[in-house]
């Protein structure tokens, strides 16, 4: 909101609109911690969370008390197709990647990582952007889904589904602010993950041109005319002048204000890193959800019979939990069964219906009109007693009042303390005499292996402390 002579101007919101067809069609990612990790991990997958933007939950908090299911029977109605963990043990940390709801699970080891507050205070020039997490990154990676081991294939197809892809055709270059970096080294086998900022600068166009295609207007103080600011030499810096002739497009020049100025220009992409860095080494990968047969591990190889055994047993197991379960089901429908029957012969013995079982139970007596009964029958017995036994006609203030419970005062009533100094409640002055005759001061006794300059500073505490007795 803006204020402009006097009236209120309402700014149009430069928040894109998250809630399309197109948004909920792209795949989202949810990441988190597990178990107990040190306050740098926690931190390290928020700095994580910023390269998927939009498409996670930023302020996800995660408690105690979440459980995989949990996730699992949310992601269908968030579209949530990928989930990210991030564990840590005293051996290291990992990081989880899982495809929802079935799995594959890819365990990642994290060899070394830099937060983004780390890269940001190594770089000169800090490029940031209001709108550039408002759209999803690309991703740019050396793998291929059809290529290479096993482990290659099925890590490049979990990172290929988890950024929404691009068409050339419907693809818009304003909407493309950053981009994601997955580099796959062969002679180390690692992986090295980089974030980072997309932007186009013209190319063989001098500073001061570029600063009048601007929307600020540069200071011209230092010039005699308008011309200097474009001939004067020196102008074009070592670092853009040289420059990657493949590194090259030709796109419109867009201002500020959203206007084109002059003709096509070429322009040169320039990447700004935004962090975090992440060196990622596979540990294994299984088919399933965080559980299942073990397609790829790092460490340990089994032989083909090993295999079928492991498989034979997993099996075994899957059937043995169905069977229990299926019995727990039947033992819950056969104690129903047994309560209602035990029921229905208890109101038989009764002759009751159930319907009128349940009106006599909804009854509830009035304690307070009982206890009044009672009350008055006991006066009364107490009053006729007295007749009969002494032959007079009791007092009335004997057993006319009525006798209130705990309850109707409110609980007993608190001692009333009295207090000395009150002259009305004071106590006599003879038993005020006699009570401070009671009254010794008697010093705290001094040890006798002391020394003197102990023995005074005992006398001076006992001077102070007094005790009566």
């Amino acid at each position: 909101m803006g204020k402009k002579n006097n009236r209120i101007i309402q700014r149009k919101s430069s928040k894109a609109n998250l809630h399309t067809e197109e948004h909920v069609k792209e795949p989202h990612c949810i990441v988190t911690t597990r178990g107990n990790v040190s306050m740098d991990v926690r931190k390290l997958s928020r700095d994580v969370r910023r390269i998927i933007e939009p498409n996670t939950s930023v302020r996800l908090e995660n408690t105690k008390h979440n459980a995989i299911r949990d996730f699992v029977a949310v992601s269908a109605q968030l579209d949530t197709t990928h989930l990210m963990l991030f564990t840590q043990t005293s051996v290291g940390i990992y990081m989880k990647l899982c495809r929802l709801p079935h799995g594959p699970t890819i365990t990642f080891r994290i060899l070394n990582y830099s937060r983004t507050r780390d890269v940001a205070s190594k770089s000169k020039r800090q490029y940031t952007h209001g709108n550039q997490y408002l759209f999803s990154p690309c991703i740019m990676t050396n793998l291929q889904p059809n290529e290479g081991d096993l482990e290659l294939q099925v890590t490049a197809r979990m990172f290929l589904d988890m950024f929404p892809t691009i068409t050339p055709k419907k693809a818009s270059p304003n909407k493309i602010k950053r981009c994601c970096l997955l580099h796959y080294d062969e002679d180390k086998k690692q992986f090295d993950l980089r974030h980072y900022a997309i932007r186009i600068v013209p190319v063989e166009v001098c500073r001061g041109l570029k600063k009048l295609m601007g929307s600020k207007v540069p200071n011209l103080s230092k010039f005699k005319d308008v011309s200097d600011l474009i001939t004067k030499s020196g102008m074009l810096s070592d670092s853009e002048a040289e420059d990657d002739p493949n590194a090259r497009v030709t796109v419109p020049h867009l201002g500020k204000n959203k206007k084109k100025i002059g003709v096509p220009l070429k322009s040169s992409i320039r990447l700004h890193e935004l962090g975090p860095r992440l060196t990622l080494e596979i540990y294994k990968i299984e088919n399933g959800l965080l559980d299942g047969q073990v397609l790829y591990h790092s460490f340990i190889e089994k032989t083909d019979e090993e295999k079928i055994q492991l498989l034979q047993a997993r099996r075994a197991k899957k059937k043995l939990r169905l069977k229990r379960k299926q019995e727990q089901e039947e033992n819950i429908a056969e104690k129903k069964n047994k309560k209602l029957e035990h029921k229905k012969k208890c109101l038989e013995g009764m002759g009751m219906t159930e319907g009128e079982f349940n009106a006599i139970g909804k009854r509830k007596p009035k304690k307070s009109e009982f206890d009044n009964d009672v009350d008055a029958d006991d006066e009364d017995d107490d009053a006729e007693y007295y007749r009969q036994e002494v032959g007079e006609e009791p007092d009335p203030d004997v057993f006319g009042k009525k006798r209130k419970s705990l309850i109707e005062t409110g609980g007993p009533k608190p001692k009333k303390f009295k207090n000395i100094k009150d002259g009305k409640n004071s106590l006599p002055l003879e038993r005020r005499k006699n009570k401070a005759k009671n009254f010794r001061k008697v010093p705290n006794k001094i040890k006798k292996h002391d020394t003197g300059g102990r023995k005074m500073k005992n006398l001076k505490n006992a001077s102070k402390k007094m005790k009566y007795r």
